[in-house]
């Protein structure tokens, strides 16, 4: 599985991923099929009715991020097995067993998000071989453009409404605990991201001639972002915290129960300090976020010139919490650039509307998602925490 190709871009390649995943579970005795809408990817659906009173659907994803061959030590569409990671010099060794357990299979997609997909069939054949009838109806939705952005996945949720009924949703997508421990986790933030530009002379001017004179697109762009966020994280902008939804005293208590593993992360990142340090990791992603994902203007060392650049760039992401509302953190994010005295453009400007304004910029939002908080005391939320811990021991 991992030997086929599945960037989320590549409507081939996910084709015939999605088919070898459809043979694999018919063999493994779900019905199975997929769903599809015009322009998008398919899921790949299957279902096992054992006739019990409760239904849970299983979602993975199965396509992958875009791959630059030349940051991997091996082909990355072919699996091998390491001794440990190549910069720790892990060696190749042969894949069969027997298998030592911090052994790692290198390749693209094989934590994220293919090994799911794999580890719930092999589990269903231990039952069926052990004669262990499942204690709840099974779905499975595995999904082909979430790498994308699953822009399609609404639609598909209300095409196929019917079919993808179910009590409870598991999403096994997502880190493992540092500790090594099994992990329930009961939500996920949102996200939203946008691209900003600011716009300076129509074309690049010479900075010995025109410095101090004509505005800089970078200078600009710095102080606007400084202006968005402190260095300990917190944003700035008026009203972003307005809808944010406290923290419960039971997710606080948890949260207290967990591991500390920050101590061990600074040193494993090379960190020599963290924001807000009096906060641990885990109560730090409890709270929304704005993160400067990338920054383009200009060239640097080599490719460094004396000029005024005429724009610059950057890519920013916003990880939402409960109750926060996508359209609500648009509009303050707006509000705040015209208020910084910037008249904003959702397309390119002409050089007519630079030269009508002192300062403009261009922003272009992504769709964006909310996020999702599932309450610790829910039934099913009890029902699944008890059996891991029968797992975990």
């Amino acid at each position: 599985m991992l030997a086929l190709p599945n960037v989320a871009s590549d409507s081939a390649g996910i084709a015939r991923n999605a088919d070898h995943i459809e043979a694999m579970l018919t063999a493994a005795g779900l019905r199975a099929r997929q769903l599809t809408v015009d322009g998008a990817p398919p899921v790949v659906f299957g279902e096992r009715d054992s006739g019990a009173a409760t239904t849970v659907m299983v979602y993975v994803h199965y396509d992958g991020q875009p791959v630059a061959p030349e940051n991997w030590a091996s082909d990355p569409w072919t699996p091998v097995l390491r001794t440990d990671l190549v910069e720790n010099g892990g060696r190749e060794v042969p894949m069969r067993a027997p298998f030592d357990p911090e052994w790692r299979l290198f390749a693209r997609s094989a934590g994220d998000d293919k090994a799911p997909i794999i580890a719930l069939i092999h589990a269903l054949a231990a039952l069926d071989s052990a004669g262990i009838p499942l204690g709840v109806n099974l779905k499975v939705f595995f999904e082909g453009e979430e790498e994308a952005g699953s822009p399609h996945l609404e639609q598909i949720l209300s095409r196929y409404r019917e079919a993808l009924g179910a009590d409870l949703w598991l999403f096994c997508d997502g880190p493992m605990h540092q500790t090594r421990r099994m992990q329930l986790a009961f939500g996920v933030r949102g996200a939203v991201g946008f691209q900003l530009t600011v716009y300076g002379p129509g074309r690049p001017l010479h900075s010995g001639h025109y410095g101090n004179w004509a505005p800089n697109p970078i200078v600009m762009l710095s102080h606007l972002l400084a202006g968005m966020r402190d260095p300990e994280g917190r944003v700035l902008i008026e009203g972003f915290y307005d809808q944010v939804r406290e923290i419960s005293p039971a997710e606080l208590a948890a949260l207290d129960r967990i591991p500390r593993v920050d101590l061990a992360l600074k040193q494993d990142l090379g960190l020599g300090r963290t924001e807000t340090p009096e906060q641990r990791l885990e109560r730090r992603i409890l709270e929304p976020a704005l993160n400067f994902q990338g920054f383009r203007a200009g060239g640097v060392g080599a490719d460094s010139r004396n000029i005024i650049v005429p724009e610059a760039t950057a890519s920013l992401g916003i990880r939402l919490v409960p109750d926060q509302r996508v359209d609500e953190l648009k509009r303050v994010v707006e509000a705040h650039l015209k208020n910084q005295g910037y008249h904003l453009v959702r397309e390119a400007p002409d050089d007519a509307e630079r030269a009508a304004h002192p300062r403009v910029a261009r922003i272009q939002w992504g769709q964006g998602y909310p996020a999702l908080r599932t309450p610790m005391d829910h039934p099913m939320a009890v029902r699944l925490s008890a059996v891991l811990d029968e797992l975990a021991g």
